[in-house]
């Protein structure tokens, strides 16, 4: 195998048994050796693109309200939000797995989502807060002066100039919900199971099969070019921001 060839070669004639073992196409079909991620490959990018969505939508909310507005117990909310993000995923893994359990939500689609979800409004509030005290009161100030309603200048007005920091919200959401392997591991067995859990079996009884490992990797890190690839130029708008802002 010219993976472990010493020295290493620069020049070689490209594999593809890999891809098919991972894909459980051509020579690997109906093979030992077929992984089969494509039904996982599916679930992953479900799973994080509903969960990466609603959790940036409701952190983007919960983020402009706190920025805005003085409530009773805001600093006990934005600590708790916060410390969602400190508890060890191994923690709380019993108590996900029995509540799924008798809901009926293990190994579904919408149950890996609501994990999602609950993973990261913590970090989407947090972040998107940060962007929208950048934002001057006075934009909203201004236009319920001149008689627009809140929900308008919000939407109209302060959403806009945020989008940069939306598509790094989302950024960082995505990138963590798919490659989320600990409650995916726990609370899937067959027909929810995603990308990352799918790849650990190619470490079967015969050994670590570094073939498919490697294109199962490549397989991997696909879809999350492609997402920030589409959100780059927002993405770019989002890390900059906070340096323009203070100009």
């Amino acid at each position: 195998m010219d993976l472990f060839t010493m020295p290493p070669k620069l020049f070689f004639t490209p594999d593809l048994s890999g891809y098919e073992s991972v894909f459980g196409v051509g020579s690997a079909k109906d093979s030992a050796s077929a992984v089969g991620v494509f039904d996982s490959l599916v679930n992953s990018v479900i799973v994080s693109v509903s969960g990466t969505s609603l959790a940036v939508f409701f952190g983007t909310l919960a983020g402009y309200v706190c920025s805005r507005f003085n409530f009773l117990g805001k600093g006990d909310f934005m600590f708790f939000v916060l410390s969602t993000r400190m508890l060890p995923p191994v923690a709380v893994l019993v108590f996900y797995h029995l509540m799924f359990a008798r809901l009926g939500l293990a190994d579904t689609r919408f149950g890996l989502v609501l994990v999602a979800i609950f993973a990261n409004i913590g970090l989407a509030t947090w972040i998107m807060k940060g962007f929208f005290d950048g934002v001057p009161k006075e934009v909203e100030q201004i236009a319920i002066v001149n008689g627009y309603t809140r929900m308008y200048a919000f939407t109209r007005l302060v959403l806009p100039m945020v989008k940069g920091g939306i598509a790094a919200t989302a950024g960082f959401c995505f990138i963590f919900a798919w490659n989320e392997f600990a409650f995916a591991s726990i609370l899937t067995t067959t027909q929810a199971k995603t990308l990352p859990v799918k790849i650990s079996a190619a470490a079967g009884s015969t050994g670590i099969e570094w073939t498919q490992i490697c294109a199962a990797g490549v397989v991997l890190i696909i879809p999350v070019l492609v997402f920030f690839y589409l959100i780059r130029k927002h993405l770019l708008m989002g890390m900059t921001f906070g340096v323009l802002g203070r100009r």
